[in-house]
């Protein structure tokens, strides 16, 4: 992210259809201590599943993205939309993780959905994935770096 980007922000358009959500959390050290300034991009699908502008979909170049850095507290948030899964697939609905710090290894990981029928026992356990309740529109995650 830009060495100025917010820590808190708007990953969809006004009038984005779709399942209100808010994605909040902290950047943390391996021992819990806060990491201020770390990068965070964030992409995702729309609401049906697609990355561009249907039928468009490609993950390089998404159309719903976000670049924010965790404040001087490690948190950040960002309001958005509940992604849909890929049409005709199996994966589950998932928001695209991207963190860095300085001096700390990268983390990439998805955020998936309790409850969503395409979660499998094995994501439960794999870094890559991170399972969330949403909880009255809200979803919160605990970024470590190490």
């Amino acid at each position: 992210a830009p060495a100025g980007a917010p820590s808190t922000g708007r990953l969809v358009p006004d009038g984005e259809p779709g399942q209100p959500l808010t994605i909040s959390g902290v950047v943390v050290s391996g021992d819990g201590r806060p990491v201020a300034g770390a990068s965070l991009y964030v992409y995702q699908t729309d609401h049906e599943g697609y990355y561009g502008v249907k039928p468009a979909s490609d993950n390089r170049n998404p159309r719903l993205k976000l670049f924010l850095r965790s404040d001087g507290r490690g948190t950040w948030s960002f309001s958005t939309i509940k992604p849909g899964s890929y049409p005709n697939s199996r994966v589950p609905a998932h928001i695209h993780f991207e963190v860095s710090a300085s001096g700390r290894a990268p983390k990439i990981f998805e955020i998936v959905f309790e409850g969503d029928s395409f979660v499998t026992p094995a994501m439960r356990s794999d870094p890559a994935f991170s399972v969330r309740s949403i909880d009255e529109g809200r979803v919160t995650e605990r970024i470590v770096l190490r």
